[in-house]
């Protein structure tokens, strides 16, 4: 049986760590002892932890990572814990800081390191005094990382050809999609009192959904822009986003300053996401970047029609994505959503949808495991 360790942030509701998630439930236990190393303190809540561990799979958890003290700290308990365990495979779904964690994974002679990339840009941003300066310390660490897994990896993997792109360049790498359990999306019927107890009410006849965390990336303030322009237009619809974030606060106020209080629903972090996409039917998604969002094709998986951004990959549409560039105003977006309301739903590809099934997935995975 061979011993794999997976790296992970945490095992929360975004959409890297459900995928994540999702793949263990999948792994085939028989073959494949699984542990996982994850960035939070002991005590703090872990989502998904209980879950995981009902699987058989075990989690160590290394310590947070929000300070350099605690990053020191983390790396020596994965140094540590690597050299003691002695696995066999590595399988880091930390971004750029998989630089760090396959460093270490060579360190401790661990022969196959697979460095998964799931995004396509660097989220971070910097502004004020010493703006200039963080950001050109962003971009020596992005290098540095970026040549600690070209140098520490043996397998490159990316959800996406733009997330490949971006950590790997012309290097090759294989391209895994982040698989969903595509049949926890079909045919889900719900009765009203379980629409209702998510805040829609009889005159919300459409209803719309975004799912993700509520940070810059995902452009949440435009969100609120285009639903107040979409008001303008029809007023038959509600919209709810399902996630927390930093801009959490913000949006609340924003959603007062434009009076949207009775069209607008911030769920927080839910793990009913096959229910909630279940009872909408349009997703909407104004990223400014994405590697392939895991949410785009849980919606799809769920029959929604999908207004998304140019930013994100085509090799996300399976046939219900309606593209909209993020240089047209929130006005342009609303008249979008308009008429994709109104519109049938068009064909899903089948064929392509199946290459989203997290068997799939977990199959493609297990053979890079056994090269």
């Amino acid at each position: 049986m061979k011993k794999i360790v997976y790296f992970s942030h945490g095992l929360s509701a975004n959409g890297i760590e459900t995928f994540l998630v999702n793949v263990l439930e999948k792994l085939d236990k028989t073959k494949y002892d699984a542990t996982v190393i994850v960035g939070i303190d002991e005590g703090v809540e872990c989502l998904h932890e209980q879950k995981v561990l009902d699987m058989g799979v075990k989690v160590y958890r290394a310590g947070d990572l929000d300070s350099l003290k605690k990053k020191y700290a983390y790396i020596m308990n994965v140094k540590n814990f690597l050299k003691k365990e002695k696995f066999d495979v590595v399988h880091s779904n930390m971004d750029l800081f998989n630089g760090i964690t396959l460093y270490l994974s060579k360190k401790a002679k661990i022969k196959k390191r697979i460095c998964h990339a799931h995004t396509s840009k660097s989220q971070f941003k910097a502004t004020g005094l010493f703006g200039k300066t963080l950001m050109l310390v962003q971009k020596v660490y992005s290098r540095a990382m970026k040549i600690l897994i070209m140098k520490s990896s043996t397998d490159f993997v990316a959800c996406s050809s733009v997330a490949g792109e971006y950590f790997y360049g012309s290097e090759n790498y294989e391209v895994v999609y982040n698989g969903v359990n595509i049949q926890a999306y079909e045919n889900i019927v719900l009765d009203d009192s379980y629409i209702n107890s998510l805040g829609f009410s009889t005159k919300h006849k459409h209803k719309l959904v975004s799912v993700g965390r509520l940070s810059g990336v995902k452009n949440p303030f435009f969100a609120l822009d285009v639903v107040e322009e979409l008001k303008k237009i029809r007023d038959d619809f509600g919209y709810i986003w399902v996630g927390s974030g930093e801009l959490e606060n913000e949006m609340d106020e924003k959603i007062k300053q434009l009076s949207l209080e009775d069209t607008v629903i911030l769920t927080g972090v839910r793990t009913d996401i096959p229910q909630i996409l279940g009872c909408c039917d349009c997703f909407l998604m104004p990223s400014l970047f994405e590697g392939l969002p895991f949410s785009l094709v849980e919606a799809q998986a769920a029959d929604l029609k999908c207004v998304v951004s140019d930013a994100v990959t085509e090799t996300a549409d399976i046939g219900l994505i309606t593209y909209v560039s993020l240089d047209k105003s929130a006005k342009e977006w609303a008249e979008e959503i308009d008429k994709v309301l109104d519109s049938p739903l068009p064909e899903k590809n089948m064929e392509k949808a199946r290459l989203f099934d997290i068997s799939n997935t977990v199959s493609q995975l297990e053979e890079i495991y056994d090269r």
